[in-house]
């Protein structure tokens, strides 16, 4: 199932690099110079690996 980056919550399970991780920390941006907000996602791998993802507001990712 897709759901667009501002819809994601803490908690929830996204794909990244073809691997699970889970969202740990969430952060939604004003408009800025690019035009659009910006999202920043901090997932957790299965490996507790951090990732820090930064993506627009309307970008989908795979969840679980």
């Amino acid at each position: 199932m897709k759901k667009q980056a501002k819809d994601l919550k803490i908690g929830d399970k996204i794909k990244v690099a073809g691997k699970i991780a889970m969202i740990k920390e969430f952060e939604l941006s004003d408009i800025g110079k690019q035009g659009s907000k910006k999202c920043r996602i901090v997932a957790e791998m299965d490996n507790s690996e951090k990732v820090v993802i930064i993506r627009p507001d309307n970008y989908p990712f795979d969840t679980e």
